[in-house]
């Protein structure tokens, strides 16, 4: 045989060679899919386990009386990211006492690598007596003829990260691999605005988180129980305390009172200043960078499924307030806040002690929206409040919190977002409706500004009584979310690198930035 037939003769072979290599991969790749979804559907109480025991952790991150809980939470997250093949599993420190529980698995060459977030700590309880079992104590109970997972930290967001992690798992106790790399990120301060997470990032970004091509947040939820979303926005927040003084001491209010100013009423009267007859925030140049609705936005709030009078009656108000021109979904995705969430003051025993007070507090809060920056809010409210207090004759001082975050938004047409809507779709039988949240996740932000990551919310929550007594969770949506978890693995391991960008920095399973650890 001449040099030319032998050559096309080779060619022939190795492209055979090709496509068998690349069936046979195609039909493993099939098979390990098949197998983590059977494992996913058969180990149903082992998961249901899982988040009763995750969720008796007391992780409250903003009570330090709870730092040994806490601790206690990301020593449980380590073992269990152990026991279910995950590496380099690590608590590393940052600059408060919640570390950062953290995981890979990089051993799929050639295929992208996702960042998966989650957070592990929990907002406090109060009020105790509203509960109708012990926080702490999380079990199923039967309500309104559906089952639900009952305790702090069910939905937000121990029940979320652990759907991602048991799809993880599905793959891992099957087929010993995943259909692309992976590395987590759970947190422990969430709860308070993520104080130390944008250091942590900066710390790391050209090491351990090196080489990532699109981050998933297990923190957030769906529209409703039986219709998906896929969210492409939040909301960022700044948060102050203020106090007001108006004496050294506590007045008699009877020799002194109407000749002194009353701490209360000028912390009132102050309070007032914050908004004017039409819910207006007054603090100027507030409103400076919001930026106006496009038209895809009024498009979201139109298509949505809300319906204002089944929502009064369920949060039990007696009816909807804000600026004119907006209706409920514009002022809770579109317009910032200035919420006062706690105030104090005075003699609040039993009984009545005839005091004028020296001093009053409150907390107060602003949710923001794209384009505003919190450092500039915190400047501008601090300013207003200040020169508020000096004509009441009042002392005043405001003190920025560490709760704040930028906004986040998200394209629609993302690769993460992109592949998201059919997995949604096949598993809550619906089209999902793209919406923002009026909420906060900081970490999205910082995963945009610091890696340069755009972000997909994958959860399957519903917000029923987070932040509040009686937490919850539908038993159902859990198991949903766990199944859901094993689809999207694979959609991104096969369709993603196609969807990148030509310089993505795709990885190869190396294990780039382990040096760190």
């Amino acid at each position: 045989m001449d040099r030319k037939h032998r050559n096309a003769s080779l060619l022939v072979v190795i492209l055979a060679l090709g496509w068998h290599a690349s069936a046979t991969s195609t039909v493993a790749a099939a098979a390990s899919v098949a197998h983590a979804r059977e494992y996913a559907a058969a180990n149903k109480d082992a998961f249901l386990r899982q988040l009763l025991d995750l969720a008796s952790i007391a992780s409250i991150s903003a009570l330090p009386q709870h730092n040994k809980d806490i601790l206690k939470a990301a020593d449980w997250l380590q073992q269990h990211l152990n026991s279910i093949g995950l590496e380099n599993v690590q608590a590393l420190e940052t600059e408060g006492p919640q570390p950062v529980v953290y995981a890979d698995w990089l051993h799929a060459p050639g295929k992208p690598t996702v960042l998966v977030y989650g957070h592990y700590d929990v907002q406090p309880v109060d009020p105790l007596d509203l509960w109708t079992s012990p926080p702490f104590e999380p079990q199923l109970q039967q309500m309104d003829g559906q089952s639900y997972f009952v305790g702090r930290g069910v939905d937000d967001d121990k029940g979320g990260l652990l759907q991602a992690l048991q799809g993880m798992e599905s793959f891992l106790r099957t087929s010993q691999s995943l259909p692309l790399n992976v590395k987590f990120i759970l947190e422990g301060q969430e709860e308070i605005g993520s104080p130390n997470l944008e250091a942590f990032l900066i710390k790391h970004k050209a090491g351990l988180l090196a080489g990532i091509d699109m981050a998933i947040s297990a923190d957030g939820g769906q529209v409703a129980a039986d219709q998906p979303g896929i969210g492409t926005g939040l909301r960022g927040a700044v948060a102050f305390e203020v106090e007001v003084s108006t004496a050294g001491m506590d007045l008699h209010s009877g020799m002194k009172g109407g000749s002194v100013q009353n701490a209360n009423h000028a912390l009132v009267a102050l309070l007032a200043s914050l908004k004017d007859a039409d819910n207006r925030i007054t603090v100027p140049g507030f409103y400076d960078d919001v930026a106006a609705m496009a038209a895809e936005d009024k498009a979201s709030v139109a298509a949505f499924p809300f319906d204002k009078t089944t929502e009064q009656r369920a949060l039990g108000v007696l009816g909807f307030m804000g600026e004119a021109g907006f209706g409920p979904l514009e002022h809770r995705w579109y317009r910032p806040t200035l919420e006062v969430v706690g105030m104090w003051g005075g003699f609040t025993g039993a009984g009545m002690k005839t005091v004028i007070p020296r001093v009053a507090n409150a907390k107060l809060s602003c949710r923001l929206v794209p384009n505003m920056s919190p450092d500039d809010i915190a400047a501008k409210v601090k300013a207003h409040l200040e020169r508020k207090g000096a004509e009441l004759l009042a002392n005043v001082t405001v003190t920025v919190s560490g709760f704040r975050s930028y906004p986040w938004t998200s394209p629609r047409d993302t690769p993460g977002n992109v592949l998201s809507a059919g997995v949604l779709e096949a598993a809550m039988g619906r089209n999902p409706f793209y919406y923002r949240d009026g909420g906060t996740i900081p970490a999205l932000a910082y995963f945009q500004q610091v890696l340069g990551l755009n972000s997909t919310i994958f959860a399957f929550g519903l917000g029923d009584h987070i932040h509040a007594p009686n937490e919850r969770l539908l038993e159902h949506l859990f198991h949903t979310g766990r199944k859901a978890w094993v689809e999207y693995l694979a959609v991104l391991g096969d369709k993603l690198a196609g969807l990148l960008p030509p310089d993505a920095p795709v990885h190869a399973g190396s294990g780039a930035g382990r040096d760190e650890l």
